[in-house]
């Protein structure tokens, strides 16, 4: 599943009148890039949310074509967020464990090995990391040696001295379990299942990817990235 309802209110002007998913860089938009790495792992299904602006989503996806791979969509008339989003897209997923991604990263992450690390687990849910302790601008995922997360760090609150941090990609493996965590209402899956889940006590794995991993979900990232492509010094097929 890959989300892709938000309202991109982060973007500015970007996304006043194109949703975000479909702002485009070197040719490609988010969306796309999205697709094509989920074709290549294999995926023969995905399932895209959409609500600000859907018109524009669904059209591209309407016309949007890949070899083998089925788009379906899960159109929410209010805005629910990454915990109801997923939740109101259970009737698409016929109790499978489903990977979810959202659309505005890039990341070069093998999509193979996070799903063989979450089957080597049999955790409830494995979420996917970069190692960072940038509680600047990120709420920080904790996590231990064991690849077993711990919690999550506020963010703006510094760090202790010792322990394993990172940011949460955007990818994560859930399985029918874990998402019946979820509703379809407003919602964050980070509270409404990722908290509730370990304070019962639930094994939820943390896959450590040390490739490279671009937000591009404010305006002044989605710039910077952009000049990236343009220098030379971001190639969007290694992302795909």
């Amino acid at each position: 599943m890959i989300l892709a309802a938000g309202r991109g209110t982060r973007m500015g002007n970007l996304s006043r009148r194109i949703p975000k998913p479909l702002l485009k860089m070197g040719g490609y938009s988010l969306l796309e890039i999205a697709l094509r790495k989920l074709r290549r792992a294999g995926f023969r299904k995905v399932v895209v949310n959409v609500h600000h602006l859907a018109e524009q989503l669904e059209e591209f996806l309407e016309n949007f074509h890949l070899p083998g791979l089925e788009i379906l969509v899960s159109e929410e008339d209010e805005l629910l967020g990454t915990g109801g989003g997923i939740a109101q897209a259970e009737r698409f997923f016929a109790g499978e464990t489903i990977l979810v991604l959202n659309s505005d990263v890039l990341c070069d992450i093998s999509l193979s090995d996070l799903l063989q690390f979450h089957r080597r687990h049999t955790a409830l849910a494995t979420m996917a990391v970069v190692p960072s302790r940038d509680y600047h601008h990120y709420r920080l995922v904790r996590f231990n040696s064991r690849g077993r997360l711990l919690g999550f760090h506020p963010k703006g609150e510094s760090l202790p001295t010792a322990g394993r941090f990172g940011i949460f990609t955007g990818f994560q493996v859930l399985t029918p379990a874990a998402r019946r965590y979820l509703q379809p209402r407003p919602s964050s899956v980070i509270d409404d299942f990722y908290l509730p889940s370990l304070q019962e006590g639930e094994e939820i794995a943390v896959f450590v990817h040390r490739g490279r991993w671009l937000d591009v979900g404010t305006e002044a990232l989605f710039r910077q990235v952009q000049d990236m492509v343009v220098r030379g010094e971001v190639r969007l097929e290694d992302f795909m």
